[in-house]
């Protein structure tokens, strides 16, 4: 899971986030966290993606840190889960989107 726009008063912890999905989802991580940033804004007005517009932005570091655990090229800030509990994880995660299915 990425949480994005981390900074702001009113957002959870990190510990508050991952308690509640286990809660509602089974076990569920979070993977990377994008924290708030004006930059995103700015870039977005200039129709930029905020990477190209601003690559030192707090934001784009946070990206690119993301891109490269998603490529396989920085460890993983947990440990990988069994198949099995993906599946269980997924089947959850479809009823609450879809409701339950006849």
């Amino acid at each position: 899971m990425v949480v994005n726009r981390v900074g702001r008063s009113s957002d959870l912890s990190r510990r508050e986030i991952e308690h509640f999905m286990g809660e509602t989802l089974g076990s569920l991580s979070v993977l990377s966290e994008i924290p708030e940033d004006e930059t995103v804004q700015e870039a977005e007005r200039e129709e930029i993606p905020v990477t190209v517009y601003e690559p030192e932005a707090l934001a784009s570091q946070a990206i690119y840190e993301l891109a490269g655990l998603v490529a396989g090229g920085s460890e993983l800030p947990y440990e990988p889960y069994e198949e099995e509990e993906v599946d269980r994880t997924v089947e959850k995660l479809t009823r609450a989107l879809t409701g339950p299915q006849s």
